[in-house]
């Protein structure tokens, strides 16, 4: 089993996706893979049904394997031999369900592999030229039935 020392959240940057496309993207880049470990959607799966703000509703929300997980990762340059990437797809819009699997998520994980949450970072902290997430992962915590972060 691989030793997992930290939990790294990102963005697709992108509007819409699924697992099929971003692996096509990722291999397009030299990636032997999609490099996130978990992509969460947020309903929009395809260029067509985000053009026509169509989204799925079941889909949103949904948590997808990427990588698998005891492959080392391909998403955050010097931080992969050690960690798990989580994509939420979106560029600075996510929805409410997306945030609820990544908390939900988060906490599984935290707990299989004996982590904190302090071990829980947004991909900017470790490359100070992204943006990415593009939102303060530590907000997730917040996260009630009473409103958005």
């Amino acid at each position: 089993m691989r030793k997992i020392n930290k939990i790294i959240i990102h963005c697709t940057d992108s509007d819409w996706g699924n697992i099929d496309e971003i692996r096509r993207w990722h291999i397009e880049r030299g990636f032997s893979d999609v490099g996130y470990h978990y992509i969460i959607y947020n309903g929009y799966l395809t260029y067509k049904s985000w053009k026509e703000r169509k989204r799925s509703e079941k889909a949103d929300g949904l948590v997808v394997l990427g990588r698998d997980v005891e492959r080392i990762g391909s998403h955050c340059v010097g931080h992969n031999k050690d960690s798990i990437g989580i994509a939420l797809v979106g560029t600075r819009e996510f929805t409410r369900k997306q945030f609820i699997s990544l908390r939900n998520l988060i906490e599984e994980l935290l707990e299989k592999y004996d982590l904190t949450r302090w071990d829980v970072y947004g991909h900017s902290y470790f490359n100070p030229n992204k943006t990415c997430p593009n939102f303060d992962v530590k907000l997730i915590w917040r996260l009630d039935d009473e409103r958005d972060i």
